[in-house]
């Protein structure tokens, strides 16, 4: 097939670090190559790909300074790949931007599908994001779990493609140190690291912090210099930086295991699935689509949502869960490959009901 897949321009794809939508587009697009497919891959021009490489954008606009209110840039990335995958007679385009492409997809002459990465509660997001998507709601959608759908069942999913990380990467690690909890992600208040501080705390562990400071986001700075920096101290609660595969790897493999105490409905949970490929088990509150990711009991433990005392009880169990389950988990639900097979599945679906039409 012959295939545009279009990432986003606010990161390189891959991240060099922190980064979920631009991992799981790179880990999609070198499958479909890897598989034989013509994959043309739409992302910042600095951007590493076994795939033709197209650019409207040297680099991540947000080190440029591009506030993420801007939409020129967006637009002009969309248009320029539906142009293309017109040019070249493209099988189908996979956009993966956010709601504000939705209406320059509805111009393409070329078949697309499209993957929104982010939540989709009304609660969570603007009223007008809202009405873009019931007004393009025909347009075909891909979820990222089943729970993405509960908020916006109004829109025309075709299918559902657990994100996929290249569990070969993560090194399995059945005996750990296991004298630290982790603590993975971007310092927001919705993932709640401060909690994570707290609950390692008050069963005597180090926490370990590998996290992204968006400089771009006030909210997270404000966040962070009231509820994270006064709680870092060494050998209590430590960050450790925005890290590498490398360093990640290494810090997932050694943990007892990793600590997330979202307080909001998170879609997947990238960090999750990394985490059970080396091995380590995940503690987490039962939001989103934390039940699709986590076998309670058996790969981590599902807390009822605010239930503090649960959480730090559940620190206390959890060497007793068999790692081997974990990696097993990783490799059956959220793998590359599954994740791959899926869409291409549902790329087929697509057209075989475009050729209906």
């Amino acid at each position: 097939m012959k295939i545009v897949q279009i990432s986003s321009l606010w990161e390189t794809t891959p991240p060099p670090k922190y980064g979920g939508l631009e991992l799981v587009v790179s880990n999609l697009t070198e499958e479909l190559v890897k598989e034989g497919h013509e994959v043309t891959l739409f992302a910042t021009g600095d951007s590493q790909t076994s795939a033709k490489l197209v650019s409207t954008y040297p680099r991540a606009l947000y080190r440029d300074g591009v506030p993420w209110t801007s939409m020129y840039d967006t637009l002009l990335h969309v248009a320029e790949a539906i142009r293309y995958a017109e040019e070249i007679g493209a099988d189908i385009i996979h956009n993966h931007q956010s709601h504000r492409s939705l209406a320059m997809m509805s111009l393409s002459k070329v078949p697309f599908v499209n993957t929104i990465h982010g939540t989709l509660n009304a609660k969570e997001i603007p009223e007008d994001r809202i009405r873009t998507f019931e007004r393009y709601k025909n347009q075909s959608f891909i979820s990222i779990s089943d729970y993405q759908r509960v908020n916006a069942q109004f829109l025309n999913w075709v299918a559902t493609a657990y994100n996929g990380i290249n569990v070969g990467s993560f090194t399995f690690n059945d005996s750990p140190k296991a004298d630290y909890l982790l603590w993975v992600g971007r310092f927001t208040k919705t993932k709640a690291p401060h909690l994570a501080i707290e609950f390692a705390a008050r069963v005597g562990m180090k926490l370990l912090m590998a996290a992204k400071l968006d400089q771009q986001a006030p909210a997270d700075l404000e966040y962070f210099e009231a509820e994270v920096k006064p709680r870092l101290k060494p050998g209590v609660a430590e960050w450790v930086g925005e890290v590498g595969h490398d360093e990640k790897n290494k810090l997932y493999g050694d943990a007892l295991a990793l600590v997330n105490p979202i307080q909001w409905d998170e879609p997947f949970g990238l960090v999750v699935a990394e985490s059970m490929a080396c091995g380590t088990p995940v503690i987490t509150y039962n939001r989103g689509a934390m039940a699709e990711l986590i076998e309670d009991g058996r790969t981590g433990f599902l807390i009822k949502p605010d239930d503090e005392t649960a959480f730090v009880e559940a620190i206390g169990k959890v060497a007793s869960l068999n790692r081997s389950a974990c990696r097993r988990r990783a490799e059956e639900k959220f793998s590359v490959e599954a994740m791959t097979k899926s869409y291409l599945a549902a790329y087929q679906s697509v057209l075989l009901k475009n050729e209906d039409r």
